[in-house]
């Protein structure tokens, strides 16, 4: 998470260190960061620190961005910044110390999570991706000021409701589509993060803790599809590798899916169709090789099976199909 906004307006911006040699990668990363006391964990060394971050920031102030990092050691001092962070932890964890004796600990399955940036914190994020919202505090004291009473004693997640429902789904959705927003386009979705998470803190009756939280199977579920969502593209996604960014077994894993109507399986297979069918709503889509690889299939030949079977139809006759349709309308 970097707390110097990119330029209000402007399209994504990604910063990663792979783009300097191996030997200067966390100082680059330090660089981008300039507010944050950054370290390496004990032990740690700095050759080949793996690192990127891809961001925005709307005229009114917020920033949402996608941080990836390799374990690192943070201390956000009281002048860190003036906002409110809402966080989704998609990978790894982080451990959180506010004060002498306040301990947390962040993971996937703890659902979105609020804090203060005017408080003193330090974390350390392990294998760490996340999704973050940052919102002028003003604007939380404004419309959530009980929020930011609760954000100010401890960092807390939200409540599974329909709102922050929306606000995940939201953001995903955001992060997903990027290279699709820029200008008013991207400015009309920040803001409405921005809208949707203060109608979300404002209807806070009581703050949900973060070891409750992470000991239920559905969260640990939805933080699955989550991650599915995002990496459906990815070849080598299956339940080991899901299990692994998770930091659960492959056995709670399955515990976590028995209630739900697909498996891990199924859920990865729907989705990486759910994707390619969508790639397919244009006059022009990719060709089939090329959208068998961008949807997770190393072989055209299978991703034209599962469609079928999936769909009744090859991929070339339902985007011929849906052009008529098109037509029709």
């Amino acid at each position: 998470m970097s707390s110097e906004a990119p330029s209000p307006l402007a399209a994504f911006q990604r910063h990663s260190t792979m783009v300097v040699a191996p030997e200067l990668r966390f100082d680059y990363w330090r660089s981008l960061h300039p507010s944050i006391a950054l370290d390496l964990p004990q032990g740690r060394h700095a050759g080949d620190y793996r690192a990127c971050v891809i961001s925005a920031s709307s005229a009114g102030g917020a920033v949402l961005g996608w941080c990836t990092n390799d374990d690192t050691a943070a201390h956000f001092a009281q002048d860190n910044g003036n906002c409110v962070l809402v966080s989704l932890t998609l990978a790894g964890e982080a451990r959180l110390r506010q004060g002498p004796d306040r301990r947390l600990r962040v993971t996937s399955q703890s659902g979105l999570v609020v804090l203060d940036s005017c408080q003193p914190l330090s974390s350390l994020a392990m294998r760490h991706s996340m999704l973050y919202l940052m919102i002028p505090r003003d604007q939380v004291h404004a419309k959530a000021p009980g929020a930011l009473t609760l954000a100010g004693s401890s960092p807390f997640s939200l409540p599974d409701n329909a709102m922050t429902r929306m606000l995940t789904a939201h953001l995903l959705g955001v992060i997903k589509e990027r290279e699709a927003f820029a200008g008013e386009a991207l400015e009309c979705a920040l803001d409405t993060a921005c809208d949707m998470s203060l109608v979300a803190l404002a209807q806070l009756k009581g703050p949900l803790s973060l070891e409750w939280e992470a000991t239920q199977r559905e969260s640990l579920m939805n933080a699955a599809c989550r991650y599915i969502e995002l990496h459906a593209g990815e070849p080598r996604l299956n339940v080991d590798s899901i299990a692994h960014a998770l930091g659960c077994s492959r056995a709670g894993l399955y515990r976590a899916f028995a209630a739900h109507p697909e498996s891990v399986a199924e859920t990865l297979r729907r989705t990486r169709l759910e994707q390619a069918r969508a790639r397919l709503k244009t006059r022009h889509p990719p060709s089939i090789d090329q959208l068998s690889y961008h949807c997770g299939y190393l072989n055209a030949a299978s991703f034209t099976r599962a469609f079928r079977r999936q769909y009744g139809a090859s991929p070339q006759d339902w985007h011929r199909e849906w052009c008529e349709r098109q037509l029709l309308l």
